[in-house]
């Protein structure tokens, strides 16, 4: 009889870890609680916290999964469930301790090595993650996510040979992933390499989605006289300011431009006299070409340390804005990276870190849409109020200087030749390119102040500080 039931409990367990594999997690569930009904079991509460980790309630599956460890703390899937749910909510401390203890039941396991590799990148233990990365690629040789998060590290620590050595190990594996190509091309990009990483960059428009039915012939370097030449601008305002400057070159052999960009930039692309038309994503004007504005570029083979360039880039009509104070040092602030930036909590600064730095200043004008009278610091005087990037770049056209990290500000900023002190992170994002320690090949009138120590801003704010005593003091 209790064989019955033992038989009984496996079928239904198979049947709920069927439904798990279909995603249909209803049916698991119900499953699970049929098992339940006739005893604690601890593989029907590990299912329930796999379900509850797709459904991302990962409380409620740490403690489905911590009932089935206290049954059977011997089975090692029972930790990396638990090391999952505790990687999903963040708690990246307790999923090193999950995986760890996963790994002393069974160390020939390769995705619990890489589990853990990415929980120490997480934390920033870059020795570890890579000392697990290893040990993942040992056991599976081919392991593509081993490799390219190695090479994410190496990056991160700067050391960069390695860090190509890794993308392109990654994608002798599997020569079609996009994504080590784009990396691969963001880090030559980084380092400098400007034909390598322009080419490798390409491979980005094999994960964006284009209606290619409504689009004519690619521009690949054509001649445009007389013709029409459509620029997608890829949805990524940053790329959209920093390549549109080079619409003015192509203008320059007597063609029709269209450009398609987001609602945000329309009134302020509308404003440039070397574009001929300005639509939204929806539309495709008649043209006789068309590019991505990424891909400019690469048909240039441009080089910012070799090409010269004319600033401002950007033309706007000016209007007055009561927020500026005639006589006095206007600053507009940004201390915190785009929201939808996965590098936001790198790139960003806490806000109670400024406050010295700009004491004694009358006039601090928070450029961040997203912070209000309810949650701005001291420090600050007033908050720009903005619709579009037009009315922010007419606002920062006549301010003093600005002071900000990695965000859309530094571009507008540059184009409008505006005095710009950039704060930037010990490896940052591709445009600031490594070998330019406090300038930019890009924007002459920003001087960058770069982390010496991953996570520590204090040398950065030292320098700040002194530089706006210098601008201060005329």
């Amino acid at each position: 009889m209790t064989e019955d039931k033992d038989d009984n409990i496996k079928q239904e367990i198979n049947k709920a870890i069927n439904f798990l594999g279909q995603n249909k997690f209803d049916e698991a569930e119900k499953a699970c609680e049929k098992i339940l009904d006739a005893g604690d079991n601890p593989d029907a509460y590990h299912i329930l916290s796999s379900i509850k980790i797709y459904q991302r309630e990962y409380d409620d599956s740490i403690d489905y999964v911590m009932k089935s460890i206290k049954m059977n703390d011997t089975n090692p899937g029972y930790y990396v469930t638990l090391g999952c749910a505790y990687s999903s909510k963040q708690d990246y401390v307790k999923s090193v301790e999950a995986f760890k203890n996963a790994l002393k039941i069974n160390s020939k396991i390769a995705q619990v090595h890489f589990y853990l590799g990415e929980s120490y990148r997480k934390l920033t233990k870059y020795n570890n993650a890579i000392s697990s990365f290893y040990d993942t690629i040992e056991l599976a040789p081919d392991h593509t996510g081993a490799h390219m998060l190695l090479g994410i590290v190496y990056q991160e620590k700067k050391q960069f040979d390695l860090s190509i050595n890794s993308f392109k190990k990654c994608i002798e594996i599997m020569p079609d992933y996009a994504e080590a190509h784009v990396n691969l091309g963001l880090c030559y990009l980084l380092i400098g390499d400007y034909d390598n990483g322009w080419r490798e960059y390409e491979w980005r428009r094999k994960l964006i989605k284009t209606d290619e039915d409504k689009l004519q012939k690619e521009w690949t370097g054509q001649s445009l006289e007389n013709k029409t030449l459509l620029v997608i601008d890829e949805e990524s305002t940053d790329n959209l300011i920093h390549f549109v400057r080079f619409l003015k070159e192509l203008k320059k052999e007597h063609c029709k431009i269209i450009l398609q960009c987001n609602q945000q930039s329309q009134t302020l692309m509308s404003q440039q006299a070397w574009i001929d038309n300005v639509v939204d994503h929806e539309h495709f004007p008649d043209h006789d070409y068309h590019v991505q504005i990424g891909s400019i570029m690469n048909v240039l083979k441009f080089n910012p340390n070799h090409h010269e360039q004319r600033f401002p880039y950007l033309e706007i009509n000016d209007k007055p804005s009561d927020l500026i104070i005639a006589d006095n040092l206007n600053i507009g602030v940004i201390w915190e990276a785009s929201r939808d930036s996965g590098a936001h909590d790198d790139n960003s600064i806490n806000s109670e870190s400024l406050a010295n730095i700009f004491m004694g200043y009358e006039n601090i004008i928070c450029l961040d849409k997203n912070i209000s009278k309810d949650n701005k610091p001291d420090f600050v005087t007033k908050i720009a109020e903005y619709s579009d990037l037009l009315e922010l770049a007419q606002l920062i056209k006549q301010l003093d200087v600005v002071v900000t990290v990695d965000h859309t500000t530094a571009h507008l900023a540059g184009a409008l030749d505006i005095n710009t002190i950039l704060m930037l992170p010990c490896v940052p994002n591709w445009r600031w390119d490594m070998n330019h320690r406090n300038t930019s090949p890009w924007y002459k009138s920003l001087r960058i102040f770069r982390q010496q120590i991953p996570g520590d801003w204090s040398h950065v704010l030292n320098k700040v500080s002194k530089s706006l005593l210098e601008i201060k003091n005329g």
